[in-house]
């Protein structure tokens, strides 16, 4: 049995399950070293379950600079030295002190390190600060596990070894998928979920949605799950519109799947991230912008328009997504099935083989 530790500045709700599932294989002891979360983000679930293969380690984070840079997961090397690990797996953050430190310590002890992370998808142009910086932490990596074909492709460049990049495309466990055969084609409802917070385009999705109900007569429900800083916002929205279906911070799997059936696809017309991937489990075609640059992770690489998703030019515009809207709602039964379709085979092709078992592959357990 290996012992690896696993490091992520904070831990998020869609984490846990891969933990679990890694550690019940019985070929890997845990430490788990992790952060607080900061507050008031809208996706807090902390729940600590109890496995023999498993130490949940929460360090205090220094943030001497602000929490723009140089921060730091405060007695990490000190644990890192104590218990000498077989392997490390870190979140990729180049903008966190002890990152750098954790590079260092592997490639002088030996250890491997392996860095799981965005790259440089969302770069324009790679300046010489970015091209130095991400040469020497590929450098010092075992290996860089990419979230997309498009992080790699981001990476390529700075590499002397193509093998020192690995795509593993990043996807979720959903204990409660739905079916394609479990949906309509004509279902009433779009579907929200993500934070809600400015950039999110939830604001833009209930004006769009306000606009398409006042031509049709409050045809459309709008079903947003999801808390964070515009969280009251939205209440009020809800208050003030009955059509507006919202139901705050929410992570029972089996709920939101129930909620999911009323609707016929998601929309996030701001920054997404692994919601795509959440969404394409409940067979729902996903309508955001394609611009990759401007979306919080690099997921949204996954839609393909008009087969799995419908995508506009720019984020958050709402004459835009209010024409988008309009035409998807005109789209035949038959049509809407297969994108519906479509989303799930493309959830189903990111989670098998299941996600735990790519990640112990490519670690070499």
């Amino acid at each position: 049995m290996k012992h690896i530790a696993f490091i992520y500045p904070y831990l998020t709700s869609y984490i846990f399950p891969v933990i679990r599932k890694i550690a019940e294989s019985d070929r890997v002891k845990f430490d788990v070293i992790f952060g607080p979360l900061p507050a008031g983000e809208g996706f807090e679930n902390y729940v600590l379950f109890d496995h023999p293969n498993v130490s949940w380690i929460q360090l205090k984070e220094k943030q001497p600079f602000g929490n723009r840079f140089g921060m730091f997961q405060s007695g990490i090397l000190r644990y890192l030295i104590k218990k000498r690990h077989d392997s490390i797996v870190i979140w990729s953050n180049p903008r966190y002190l002890s990152f750098w430190v954790v590079l260092i310590f592997g490639y002088l002890f030996g250890t491997p390190v392996y860095a799981r992370g965005h790259g440089l998808f969302k770069k324009e142009r790679i300046n010489l600060f970015y091209n130095v910086m991400y040469k020497l932490l590929l450098a010092l990596v075992n290996r860089y596990i990419c979230y997309t074909p498009q992080v790699k492709s981001s990476l390529l460049t700075l590499v002397k070894r193509e093998d020192k990049l690995v795509v593993d495309n990043n996807t979720l466990y959903n204990e409660y998928p739905v079916l394609p055969k479990e949906k309509t084609g004509e279902e009433r409802g779009i579907f929200y979920i993500g934070r809600v917070r400015p950039g999110c385009g939830v604001d833009t999705l209930i004006q769009a949605v306000n606009r398409i109900n006042q031509e049709v007569g409050i045809g459309v429900e709008l079903h947003i799950i999801g808390d964070g800083p515009l969280g009251e916002f939205v209440r009020q929205q809800a208050y003030e519109f009955s059509w507006i279906k919202y139901y705050g911070k929410l992570f029972d799997e089996k709920r939101i799947s129930d909620i999911s059936r009323k609707c016929r696809f998601g929309c996030v017309p701001g920054f997404m991230g692994l919601n795509v991937v959440h969404m394409m489990s409940l067979s729902l075609p996903v309508v955001t912008h394609g611009d990759l640059k401007k979306h919080l992770g690099p997921e949204p690489e996954y839609i393909k328009h008009g087969k799995n998703g419908w995508l506009i030019d720019k984020p958050n515009d709402v004459v835009e997504l209010t024409d988008a809207l309009r035409l998807i709602r005109g789209i035949s039964t038959a049509d809407m099935n297969a994108m519906q379709f479509n989303a799930f085979q493309k959830y189903f092709w990111l989670s098998n083989p299941p996600f735990h078992e790519r990640l112990m592959q490519i670690w070499g357990v």
